[in-house]
């Protein structure tokens, strides 16, 4: 058997069989430690009852308080909340950095449905009649080493299309970043 004492890992040796620890100093601990875990129960308890007893003693004890020390009050308060605030940016950047990491095609697609439209709202190339959910379908089902490309190009030389459903085709990276902004008749 192994002494009760959670800071001594010996084995009890030459002593009782009800024995818990092995020494008369790790029985001394063992014996505080239950006493103060009793003791805290006990605690909890009257300060429940307490509190149950004695709520407008309370209260005003705490408003007298909290007019005596505004002050004080106030800057704890100011101080908590750019704790907080500094607190919730850096999980808020955890939280993005992993969910793009866990999420890395459909971040990928949201982007480049994200920067088309942008693009297009800038030329103010998207009509009141764009169907806007058959294009986001049209980019969500972009088949890999393709692009969604405009036929006609939102800012060609010679020709601007609009950000339409009938405008959009699928092409392979390289032929669409070799035709740019060209609008090719064929």
């Amino acid at each position: 058997m192994i002494c009760a004492n959670p800071n001594c890992n010996k084995e009890i040796i030459g002593r009782r069989s009800d024995a818990h620890s092995c020494s008369l100093e790790c029985s001394k601990k063992v014996k505080y430690i239950r006493d103060i875990y009793k003791r805290s129960e006990k605690r909890k308890q009257y300060e429940k009852l307490y509190r149950l007893k004695n709520k407008e003693k309370i209260k005003k004890r705490l408003k007298e308080y909290e007019f005596k020390n505004k002050e004080r009050i106030s800057l704890r308060r100011k101080l908590q909340r750019i704790r907080d605030c500094e607190q919730y940016k850096k999980i808020s950047k955890e939280a993005k950095k992993r969910y793009r990491e866990n999420n890395k095609e459909r971040y990928t697609l949201l982007n480049r449905e994200q920067c088309a439209k942008r693009r297009a709202k800038l030329l103010k190339a998207i009509p009141k009649f764009a169907d806007l959910n058959k294009i986001k379908e049209i980019y969500k089902n972009c088949p890999k080493g393709y692009e969604v490309d405009h036929i006609i190009p939102l800012q060609g030389k010679n020709v601007s299309g609009l950000h339409i459903e009938t405008n959009l085709q699928y092409l392979p990276m390289l032929e669409n970043r070799v035709k740019s902004n060209k609008f090719i008749i064929g």
